[in-house]
């Protein structure tokens, strides 16, 4: 019988590989000891030489003669100065030094200078700390899971990394103008490529199949829509991988939505709303700098989450007080948001859950990682349905 062939099944963004940028760095590393293969090559060459031309002089080939006879040969060409350090015979002595007179002139010029110049000028020339602090830094980055991917180094993006640090969330700066390298270092970013965002192979290689969303912060809108469109061509699910991005204009933003971002950021509509807000309700100098700091991320002590409610939650036709989410996770539901649009705010603990009820829910950032547990437990597996 024939074989059968195996499909290849082709992703859905093509056969692109994944730039491997730790890859990189190894084969820089590789280039450098490359460069010392004559050197290295040399330094064995005459050490064997000196080695074996002793032993067949005096005729001894013991191990402790060989270890004399090695370090005799090494002393020679590294210029520190010596007496015979073995015992030889009175008749073999002058033969002995002759051979050691002749090796030096010979060596000298060839291992001393040759070889440790090279080496010397390779190793000052080839920035070797430097390569080892990015191949360091890009193994480390292959590790990462549930990351976020930033695009471009700017005053929006540096604040965005700044909260993020204070939270612990992990992340990734791509960066496409190489003169920013500097100015990134010093801000301090943990992991950062200096590449262009747009391609596949670059989104891949700085794991965006593992990613949980990606920002996109350009100057200039044609750039974030070409990175929205590559991100969604590698991770379409808008529920599992989060776009978001900035735009000079609303038109600007619709289109970045209808081409697969979840939010865009117009930042003169978004500067010109919090301006009115403070118009038309005078702010507070604790009141609105709370919910400012909570709506923003930079309080790092509380946090607010929404939780839908799925058709398959067994909490839905129950009571507030009968889940007991409170006592298992120490968040507050401080409002519901029904299907139809109609807010509960502050609900009591007579209020029903229903199906696709949001749930704003107050609390330490520990505690809303417990009430997404809580929530994940109450739901019930898909049960098949039998056809009769």
């Amino acid at each position: 019988m024939p074989k059968k062939k195996k499909k290849t099944t082709e992703k859905r963004y093509g056969n692109v590989k994944p730039k491997n940028y730790r890859a990189i760095y190894e084969e820089k590393f590789y280039d450098i000891l490359f460069q010392l293969r004559y050197p290295l090559m040399t330094v064995i060459f005459f050490t064997t030489v000196g080695v074996l031309a002793l032993m067949i002089i005096n005729g001894k080939s013991d191990g402790t003669s060989v270890l004399n006879y090695f370090f005799h040969t090494v002393i020679t060409f590294s210029t520190v100065g010596y007496t015979e350090g073995y015992d030889t015979s009175p008749d073999l002595l002058m033969v002995n030094r002759f051979f050691a007179t002749v090796f030096i002139i010979i060596t000298i010029p060839l291992v001393y200078m040759y070889g440790l110049v090279t080496t010397v000028n390779v190793f000052i020339n080839s920035n070797i700390g430097e390569i080892y602090s990015y191949w360091r830094m890009y193994k480390a980055m292959e590790n990462l899971r549930g990351h976020y991917i930033i695009c471009h180094f700017n005053g929006i993006t540096k604040e965005l990394m700044k909260n993020l640090k204070k939270r612990g969330i992990k992340f990734v700066l791509v960066e496409p103008d190489q003169n920013l390298e500097k100015d990134i270092k010093d801000f301090g970013v943990e992991f950062y490529v200096i590449d262009e965002p747009h391609k596949r192979s670059v989104l891949l290689g700085v794991g965006i199949e593992h990613a949980k969303g990606l920002v996109t912060a350009f100057e200039d809108n044609t750039q974030d829509i070409s990175v929205i469109v590559t991100a969604r061509l590698i991770r379409p699910d808008k529920d599992n991988f989060m776009v978001f991005a900035t735009a000079t204009t609303e038109g600007a933003a619709e289109k970045m939505k209808l081409l697969g971002a979840n939010e865009v950021i117009v930042p003169d509509v978004s500067v010109g709303r919090r301006m009115t807000s403070f118009i038309l309700h005078p702010p507070s100098p604790i009141l609105s700098g709370f919910l400012e700091k909570i709506a923003y991320g930079e309080r790092t002590d509380i946090d607010i989450i929404e939780i839908k409610i799925p058709p398959n939650s067994d909490l839905i036709g129950k009571k507030l007080k009968d889940i007991k989410m409170r006592q298992e996770t120490g968040a507050t539901i401080v409002a519901i948001v029904r299907a139809d649009g109609k807010m509960k705010i502050a609900p009591s603990g007579d209020t029903e859950i229903r199906e696709g009820d949001s749930l704003i829910i107050l609390g330490h950032p520990k505690a809303l990682k417990r009430v997404e547990e809580f929530f994940k437990q109450h739901q019930r597996e898909n049960q098949e349905v039998e056809v009769a």
